[in-house]
């Protein structure tokens, strides 16, 4: 059984391999391809190229479950054609021993998937929209500007660079749930010895019986938004950062008590990523001993490919459901990966 289980677990592995490089290999093409309309000025095509290549990363993390898929329907539809798999079956290996040794080759990738998730995936897509954006043009605020709040403040920033200073600053500043005062400048910069901003050109408004206004050429800015945070809010995506960033954002914005469910959806996603591949080698696996069992490997390969992409669909449709009606996060996380688990398991148990 040792050796079966070992070639079996071989054989998956490999093409999962080839499968991941496959689809890393065709999305960064694509992705330079969508790169090349942006050029222009300093975004020439050298810089487009650092941007993919900075990219390489989430795109390997983004297709490892589609990956784990596609080769558990590979490595196994080798052994099946090779009618190795009836060997093993006529020798007394269970589906459900086979699923094992399919499943642990798939859970090595994971893990490396899980580390290039928490440890790479959020700097190096920090930095590939660093380097556009520098390229393109010295701003990454979102057209509306970027809002923040902290404690009594509301922080309205009206231009972020990519250098880390900001521009046309609001901050209006409430007490018992009315406006006592605004500040507003026109430059701010971090001092990092001091770890806090020192704001350029201010001026104060007092709101009370009598509105009073004052004129300060700088000023000292306690806030506990630093150009590290503040660039990840901005450029990557909560899907996209770490499980560490994401609970310290969620657990700093239900302390300001702001809605925190698109970051509670990305956390979730990121935590079910891991069991959403294994749920799709276990769908692999039954559709090789059930509706694909005499197929030949180009059909599999498709089918595998329309499944990932109605899986997919499932997931951007339940996540972003959960703000719209209002339910768990973590409901519209899972619900597509206990689906596939479900749909495996049936097909796994009607194949014997």
């Amino acid at each position: 059984m040792t050796k079966l289980d070992l070639y079996t677990g071989k054989t998956v592995f490999v093409t999962t391999l080839l499968a991941s490089s496959g689809l890393v290999a065709l999305l960064t093409v694509f992705t330079f391809l969508d790169q090349l309309g942006d050029i222009e000025n300093e975004y020439t095509l050298l810089t487009a190229a650092k941007y993919v290549g900075y990219s390489i990363p989430r795109i390997f993390y983004e297709t490892l479950p589609y990956a784990t898929l596609l080769g558990c329907l590979s490595g196994l539809g080798i052994l099946a054609s090779s009618s190795e798999l009836i060997v093993m079956r006529s020798a007394g290996v269970s589906t459900w021993e086979i699923t094992s040794s399919a499943a642990k080759p798939a859970i090595v990738i994971v893990i490396l998937g899980l580390i290039i998730g928490e440890i790479l995936l959020p700097q190096f897509e920090r930095n590939a929209r660093i380097i556009k954006e520098n390229a393109i043009e010295d701003d990454i605020t979102p057209s509306y500007g970027f809002w923040h709040k902290e404690n009594d403040t509301y922080v309205h920033l009206g231009r972020v660079t990519s250098s880390g200073v900001l521009k046309n600053i609001s901050l209006f500043v409430e007490k018992n749930g009315e406006l006592v005062r605004t500040i507003w400048a026109e430059r701010a910069t971090f001092d990092n010895s001091q770890t806090e901003w020192t704001m350029r050109n201010v001026k104060v408004t007092h709101i009370g019986e009598r509105t009073l206004v004052e004129f300060q050429e700088s000023m000292e800015w306690d806030i506990g938004l630093t150009p590290s945070r503040l660039n990840t809010e901005i450029l990557v995506d909560p899907d996209r950062m770490s499980i560490i960033e994401l609970l310290d954002k969620i657990t700093y914005m239900k302390e300001q008590e702001l809605n925190s469910a698109r970051f509670e959806i990305g956390l979730w996603t990121k935590i079910f990523q891991p069991l959403a591949s294994l749920a799709l080698v276990l769908v692999g696996v039954s559709f090789i001993f059930g509706p694909l069992r005499e197929t030949n490997m180009g059909t599999r390969l498709v089918s595998g490919i329309v499944f990932g992409i109605v899986f997919k669909f499932l997931q951007d449709m339940f996540a972003p459901a959960s703000i719209v009606f209002g339910f768990y996060p973590i409901i519209g996380a899972i619900t597509p990966v206990l689906g596939c688990i479900l749909l495996g398991w049936y097909l796994l148990k009607k194949a014997g």
